[in-house]
């Protein structure tokens, strides 16, 4: 990923893109409180803390072939804040269609699956401080002629369901048509079979998916930067403070300690 992932864990605000990332503190921004929900005393009574993520998207959270346990850059950064918080960690499925509901009916504590923390989604949950900034790009075949957002017209986008990519694509490129799927790799798929032209997601998700195709021998590459930026945070029940700043706290330690660095550079 250098010199196309600008990574942001925001209780050391990463400034800088390229082939490390470089720190400076910034403020804790989460401040919505509230009383509603404690799950923070649940979570160190069972001695082990559920985090709902992602299965099949590699780099983030993925269960390579052969393997029984999901593996990437999200589990390690979980797996480090369980211990810190002296507990074990659980993992769940989640897609971007069931996270929120399975975060509300309390199968999971935590959602830590590549979701990008918006103004419209923090309505309905609380945010963690950014761990990860990203940009929404395209991937299109070795052979496509596409580079930018603005040649979609008439084409056809492979996205996840209930993703934010689709919002922004149907604002920056109205003409072009949406294939909706329920997991990246199928999107993938799709775009290899030509049955849509492009793929748009983050920067981080698409060199998981292109090095998929590398590996599969077909030629694919990434274009068009600038789409939309988003940070990616960890998603808490509404006022469920207590769990939430634990969970900041362990963040703000991995970045003083270099935790955070050798987790990135890992990944």
């Amino acid at each position: 990923m250098k010199g196309v992932v600008c990574l942001a864990l925001a209780l050391l605000l990463l400034t800088a893109c390229g082939d490390r990332p470089r720190a400076g503190l910034s403020p804790v921004a989460g401040t919505k409180g509230g009383t509603g929900v404690n799950s923070m005393e649940k979570i160190r009574k069972r001695g082990e803390i559920v985090f709902g993520v992602k299965f099949d998207t590699p780099p983030f959270g993925s269960i390579g072939q052969g393997g029984t346990e999901p593996e990437g850059f999200e589990i390690d950064l979980v797996t480090e804040v369980a211990e810190r918080l002296r507990v074990r960690p659980k993992f769940v499925e989640v897609n971007p269609k069931n996270r929120v509901a399975n975060l509300d009916s309390g199968k999971i504590d935590v959602i830590t699956a590549t979701m990008i923390a918006t103004r419209a989604r923090d309505k309905a949950i609380d945010f963690s401080e950014p761990y990860f900034e990203d940009d929404q790009r395209l991937m299109v075949r070795g052979d496509s002629k596409i580079t930018s957002v603005d040649q979609l017209d008439g084409k056809t986008v492979a996205l996840v369901q209930g993703s934010t990519e689709e919002s922004v694509l149907r604002e920056k490129a109205p003409g072009a048509k949406i294939l909706s799927f329920q997991s990246w790799p199928t999107a993938l798929q799709s775009l290899l079979r030509g049955d849509a032209d492009a793929v748009s997601t983050t920067v981080g998700i698409l060199t998981g998916l292109k090095s998929a195709a590398d590996k599969a021998g077909e030629q694919v590459k990434i274009v068009s930067p600038g789409i939309a930026q988003g940070p990616l945070a960890m998603g808490f029940r509404q006022s469920d403070a207590a769990l939430r700043d634990e969970v900041n706290g362990a963040l703000m330690a991995m970045a003083e300690d270099g935790t955070y660095n050798r987790i990135y550079a890992k990944w």
